[in-house]
């Protein structure tokens, strides 16, 4: 991936790669890759400061590495760590590997910043008031290109605007709002917090219009 001038994701990065890779298959393997290094161009492109470039990277790297266990094993895993389950997640138990995933990098990687493990924690649902790195790994998990759909993350790339401050929550609301139209199909459960992330955005945007509608 491209460097950068922080000491953390350089001095750590071959050490996560090897604790993740044992974790994962080589195909899930290449979409973590591919997800590093698409949130960091992303944080780069929007001008996050270095620190929040690093902290994409690395919760872009790790935010999968428990999605391969079992629905039983990650319930069991969210009974020993004390981790809340809720119904919506006992019913798509997928839900909780990312809270797993995060427990996982905060006692075997000794990695105890909130805002990778939070953008690790809600990569798959979204939640109301996401971090700008929440957001960025949020869609750099949806259109890293490693492994996602060519024509689906062209579509989204071309959705970006470096010169809109609202350009991030615009993508993660397109995202969300195709994921929910995905899973009605699906006649699958919605996340309430997929819900809330959604109808945050939508606030927050409608704000920002009445503010520039102001001026």
């Amino acid at each position: 991936m491209t460097e950068t001038n922080t000491t953390l994701l350089d001095a750590k990065d071959n050490t996560l790669k090897g604790w993740l890779q044992h974790r994962l298959s080589d195909e899930r393997y290449q979409h973590s890759l591919g997800a590093q290094k698409k949130a960091f161009e992303i944080a780069q492109n929007f001008k996050l400061t270095p620190v929040e470039c690093e902290k994409a990277a690395i919760a872009g790297l790790l935010h999968d590495c428990a999605k391969l266990m079992s629905p039983n094993a990650l319930i069991e895993a969210c009974n020993q760590m004390n981790l809340p389950i809720t119904d919506e997640d006992k019913i798509s138990p997928q839900t909780l590997h990312p809270f797993v995933g995060a427990e996982w990098v905060r006692q075997e990687l000794g990695i105890a910043d909130e805002e990778i493990l939070n953008a690790i924690r809600y990569h798959t649902t979204g939640r109301q008031g996401m971090s700008t790195v929440e957001k960025v790994v949020y869609i750099a998990d949806k259109i890293e290109e490693n492994t996602r759909n060519p024509l689906y993350t062209q579509k989204i790339t071309a959705l970006f605007n470096f010169k809109d401050p609202n350009t991030l929550d615009k993508v993660c609301l397109y995202i969300l709002d195709s994921t929910i139209t995905f899973l009605i199909e699906k006649r699958q459960v919605i996340h309430t917090r997929t819900i809330e992330a959604r109808n945050d955005l939508v606030n927050q945007l409608k704000e920002q219009r009445h503010l520039v509608n102001k001026q």
